[in-house]
């Protein structure tokens, strides 16, 4: 029993002793570990060799700009690699890094904006908000309802879109028509065989089942998945 002993005994002081020596030689290098992994720049930051402005100076990040860095010193630098190269930037130009916030693009959103300016005037070459052309209406709708950027022609905004068959039009979509020298005019599809659209009424619902917008009729594009 006292042999069992005397080796569990010797074992364990082996393994402290182990330890020991793994911690002694841990690098140390002054680094906390890092708490997050991302940090946004404040203002333009310089990036350094070392952790202090003493350090030689390697780059620039912009005000703005995502880093990901691995380490925080004690002295507030923040451990990163720019180019290839280990560098610091100093914590007093950094702050916590922000996901941006995902927009819905849903057809609802799209509609509220749409109906907002029904009434509005129509003048060509009109980009809102007090009054429109067909394309400016379109545009501004796309980009205040549901962030999305699209051209600024009716012939442009039919180039970038998804290329539909009237089998597949939905909500959202956008119907594109042409009176005999290409495309030139725009709506935006909102159901029920109807359009919203800036004509020379101003900014109305329009049929395109029946009547005069049906037999100029172009085409219809998609340019964003909407929910």
């Amino acid at each position: 029993m006292k042999i069992i002993a005397t080796r569990r005994k010797s074992f364990f002081a082996l393994i402290a002793l182990m330890i020991s020596f793994s911690v002694l030689f841990l690098p140390t290098n002054n680094a906390l570990a890092a708490t997050t992994y991302k940090m946004t720049t404040t203002a333009d930051a310089n990036i350094r060799t070392s952790d202090s402005t003493k350090g030689k100076i390697i780059g620039l990040y912009k005000k703005g700009t995502t880093i990901t860095y691995t380490a925080k010193t004690k002295n507030n630098w923040y451990k990163t690699t720019y180019k290839g190269k280990t560098g610091y930037v100093s914590g007093k130009c950094l702050t916590t890094y922000k996901a941006p916030v995902a927009t819905t693009q849903s057809f609802t959103s799209l509609n509220n904006e749409a109906k907002k300016h029904i009434g509005k005037r129509y003048k060509i070459g009109a980009t809102g908000p007090s009054c429109f052309d067909c394309s400016g209406y379109t545009q501004y709708v796309f980009s205040k309802g549901i962030k999305k950027s699209i051209p600024r022609t009716a012939k442009q905004q039919y180039a970038s879109a998804k290329k539909i068959k009237a089998s597949e039009l939905k909500n959202g979509d956008l119907i594109f028509f042409n009176y005999g020298r290409g495309i030139a005019h725009v709506g935006i599809y909102v159901g029920n065989g109807k359009m919203l659209n800036a004509q020379n009424n101003g900014v109305k619902y329009d049929t395109i089942k029946s009547g005069y917008w049906k037999k100029y009729i172009a085409g219809y594009g998609r340019v964003t998945n909407l929910k």
